[in-house]
């Protein structure tokens, strides 16, 4: 007698990564970043709709509060920093006038806290890439206008691991559904923002 076997539970990372492929993808044209095209006139602008994008959300991540607890220093990974150094090295110094979103993704519970943060941590993967094109295209290294895609750069793959471990220790207590949603939706607002020619959204 053959007894089928149930399929293996679907991890929330393999979830998030199936689920959110389109909106990445997305995402990922729009932006361009590795185009042969890509002036640095284009470069810094795209550095300000992320500093418009990243400061009211890492603040709004670092509210949640229990990070620690839950494996990680939101601190040590928040990205704003980096962008002010970047914008500042072009000549962008009064960041108070740059246009920040308003129309942010879910992020008050700890699974969309995850999600969101599944975004973040996820694009300093693809930073790395990002960071050797505009080395090689337009010869902007970390100290000269690159610290945002630089990110934790040795670090990276380590901290990609300790955050896939705290995701996947997260759902064990909170709602799988709530993360990949929101998630879902930090790609959709991103790419909203990034399109955008207005001032606020």
């Amino acid at each position: 007698m053959n007894v089928e076997k149930a399929p293996a539970p679907t991890s929330v990372l393999t979830r998030l990564r199936a689920e959110t492929r389109a909106e990445h993808d997305a995402i990922e044209n729009v932006l361009d970043l590795t185009s042969e095209s890509l002036t640095l006139d284009a470069y810094r602008r795209i550095l300000e709709r992320f500093y418009g994008f990243y400061k009211p959300l890492e603040a709004g991540l670092l509210n949640v509060g229990g990070w620690k607890e839950r494996g990680l220093d939101l601190a040590e990974r928040r990205k704003t920093h980096l962008l002010e150094t970047d914008l500042h090295y072009f000549g962008v110094n009064d960041l108070d006038k740059l246009p920040i979103c308003t129309d942010l993704p879910p992020h008050g519970t700890v699974a969309a806290a995850f999600g969101c943060m599944y975004v973040l941590e996820g694009s300093t993967l693809g930073g790395q890439i990002i960071s050797q094109k505009i080395r090689n295209h337009l010869s902007v290294f970390p100290d000269t206008g690159g610290m945002f895609f630089h990110g934790y750069a040795s670090g990276t793959f380590p901290m990609w691991q300790a955050f896939r471990a705290s995701i996947a220790s997260c759902v064990k207590s909170c709602d799988e559904d709530e993360v990949v949603f929101a998630a879902k939706e930090t790609f959709l607002k991103l790419h909203q923002w990034i399109s955008s020619r207005g001032d606020n959204r």
